[in-house]
């Protein structure tokens, strides 16, 4: 019954390193989540090894010990495989928009003075700007995390799209 749970954001990204990204220690996938440029994945680095503990009861990830040092060697089970695979293609949570930093706070600009609020997207586009090469940087770097990174260019863009208008419109 193991296969049948649905994993979490964070478990499933954990799989994703462990199974596609040769992270196969816990260290490996704590630190692939400090090196995220996503904050909100670098604030979830401690969040891992809970993570992981929750993932082995679970059948879904398999420990042996590592080779060469002390630690344990991670890989995806077959319950772990097609648990991932299940998230992976779940199209409710999916097409869902999830926590979104910068939708989230949108709502209380419309409240900043107007000069505050053409200031503040000022500040907000020169941020997303500064984003960016960074982003397109990593696409060459990361052939396992292209499509994320891809993804990831196309939200900044969109948003520096949506500050664009606002700028344009007065608002």
């Amino acid at each position: 019954m193991a296969a049948e749970r649905q994993l979490t954001e964070l478990e499933g990204a954990v799989l994703t390193e462990i199974a596609f990204r040769g992270c196969d220690t816990a260290y490996k996938v704590r630190r692939a989540f400090q090196l995220s440029l996503n904050v909100h994945w670098q604030g979830s680095a401690g969040a891992v090894s809970p993570a992981i503990r929750r993932l082995k009861a679970a059948g879904l990830i398999a420990a042996a010990p590592h080779p060469s040092r002390a630690g344990q060697l991670l890989s995806p089970t077959v319950a772990g495989r097609a648990a991932l695979e299940r998230w992976a293609t779940s199209i409710e949570a999916t097409t869902s928009l999830g926590l979104d930093p910068f939708r989230l706070r949108s709502v209380v600009w419309d409240f900043l003075s107007p000069a505050k609020r053409r200031a503040f997207f000022v500040k907000l586009h020169e941020a997303s700007m500064a984003d960016l090469p960074a982003f397109r940087a990593r696409v060459q770097a990361d052939p396992v995390g292209r499509r994320q990174t891809e993804l990831a260019i196309a939200v900044i863009e969109g948003r520096l799209a949506w500050l664009k208008a606002r700028r344009d419109d007065g608002n």
